[in-house]
């Protein structure tokens, strides 16, 4: 005579069901982990850090409304300040946000050495009366830039851009890259650069 079947699980059937649910959420809790890891790392291997001073030009909008169609200019990234702890190593800056009107054509690192001091508003590439020409300056990016912990960085990056029509917003995104403690860090800065077609600034004798 043939059992009845039970709607209750065998305590077998129950185990191997708690084995496989157990098995689940260490998965999806190992996923989870492996997620949470990953977070902090983008797909270029550079992690987000935070050793730079970030809010170094916050609030500020460094205006230049007497650009040329045709011409190139240096725009200054803010000062690579490092707050931490420990000394970092400065590789490489960008802009990452170009409105239309503007075109990068290169970087170049400097030192605030040979500028005297941190320039703000866009420099015309070949100079012009009481403003240096940044072009002539050595280029640093070749060489490691070491930040010692709580100390401002004389290195910095600028940007080359040429001026190709009507400028319909600023550039923004200064972005640096850096090495500390073995690990590749990216972090982005506050900076604001209004750049404008305007009539040419003249200068005063």
């Amino acid at each position: 005579m043939a059992r009845p079947e039970s709607s209750t699980p065998s305590n077998t059937a129950r185990g191997k069901r708690g084995l496989l649910l157990g098995l689940a959420c260490a998965a999806a809790a190992t996923g989870l982990a492996v997620w949470f890891l990953s977070g902090d790392t983008s797909q270029d291997g550079y992690r987000t850090g935070t050793a730079l001073d970030g809010d170094i030009q916050a609030g500020l909008e460094v205006s230049s409304p007497h650009t040329q169609i045709g011409k190139e200019y240096w725009v200054a990234l803010p000062a690579a300040d490092n707050l931490s702890d420990r000394p970092l190593t400065l590789l490489r800056g960008e802009i990452t946000q170009v409105p239309h009107g503007l075109r990068i054509i290169g970087y170049k690192a400097l030192s605030h050495d040979d500028t005297d001091g941190h320039p703000l508003s866009a420099s015309p590439v070949g100079g012009s009366p009481g403003i240096p020409d940044l072009t002539t300056l050595p280029d640093h990016a070749g060489r490691p830039s070491v930040v010692p912990a709580h100390e401002a960085g004389d290195i910095f990056w600028a940007a080359r851009v040429r001026v190709t029509g009507k400028i319909t917003g600023d550039l923004t995104g200064c972005r640096y890259y850096y090495r500390q403690g073995g690990e590749q860090y990216r972090q982005d800065l506050a900076c604001v650069s209004k750049i404008r077609v305007g009539p040419p600034l003249k200068i005063q004798d």
